[in-house]
């Protein structure tokens, strides 16, 4: 395939370049990751390609290091699976900092860092405290370069899942054809801004860490953390800890030292509306 164009990502100390044979994809990297600086080179960026198939049923087909790894009929799964793979070839080559599996939010321009594992509901928490009037900085990757408390959050849309559908039904208008909407055959990609029109990005420093768990018919559990308590949190969602002096741990416990932190399990957000204050004091 001869490419007629390419985007390089830079985040979290590696690049990924996206080279494509139409200019259909780049709308796409467009619609998947929102603007953050891109000026720094890596030496060794992962190579990812997209060929386009035009026709009556049109083909996108996905190769790393010039192997083919996906392929699809369906616009909206191609995106995310693009943006998956652009995730985690950031994430495996990821240095000079600490990188965690986390959502990224602000509020009057302080930084709330949530971690969060897969069954969590990581990215629905987000959605919730975006419509309580916090911004929306990422729900996967938060980045912080060594010896820094700035949170540098990998800007995408909101990754939901369907059974999530009937929880934001009352923040989300899933009916409405909006263009910031991209519905997929498992999950939907979400701008901020269907949910918070005036949404901006930035990188604030962190001055509060949120282990939410969504748990089915629980009750509100509470638990403020001490300094060791927050450390050992924070170690289960640290992605890069292999490519880190030490697994990251000094810089573990210099985030968890100065940075308060709560860990709750909730079924339903509105446990969680008497509390909001405690999380945006």
């Amino acid at each position: 395939m001869r490419s007629k164009g390419s985007q390089q990502i830079y985040y979290a100390g590696h690049s990924v370049i996206v080279e494509y044979n139409q200019p259909i994809i780049e709308k796409i990297l467009s619609a998947i990751i929102y603007p953050f600086p891109t000026s720094n080179q890596n030496k060794n960026p992962s190579i990812l390609r997209v060929e386009y198939l035009d026709g009556p049923d049109p083909t996108y087909i996905l190769f790393l290091e010039g192997e083919q790894i996906y392929k699809s009929k369906h616009l909206v799964d191609f995106a995310e699976m693009l943006l998956s793979k652009i995730c985690y070839q950031l994430a495996f080559y990821s240095k000079d900092g600490v990188l965690f599996h986390a959502a990224g939010l602000g509020y009057n321009d302080k930084g709330i860092l949530v971690p969060g594992g897969i069954g969590f509901g990581k990215s629905t928490f987000a959605a919730w405290m975006i419509s309580q009037g916090c911004d929306y900085l990422s729900d996967e990757f938060v980045y912080f370069p060594w010896e820094s408390h700035e949170m540098l959050s990998f800007y995408r849309p909101l990754h939901i899942k369907k059974p999530s559908r009937k929880v934001l039904d009352n923040i989300i208008n899933y009916d409405d054809n909006n263009d910031l909407m991209m519905v997929g055959s498992h999950s939907d990609l979400i701008h901020p801004k269907l949910i918070r029109p005036n949404n901006h990005y930035y990188q604030p420093p962190v001055r509060l860490i949120l282990f939410p768990h969504y748990k089915a018919d629980s009750e509100l559990e509470w638990q403020e953390l001490t300094p060791g308590q927050t450390g050992l949190e924070l170690m289960q969602f640290l992605i890069n800890a292999r490519n880190l002096p030490e697994y990251g741990f000094s810089e573990i416990s210099r985030l968890a030292r100065s940075t308060e932190a709560i860990k709750f399990k909730y079924s339903n957000f509105g446990q969680l509306a008497n509390v909001l204050k405690i999380f945006l004091r």
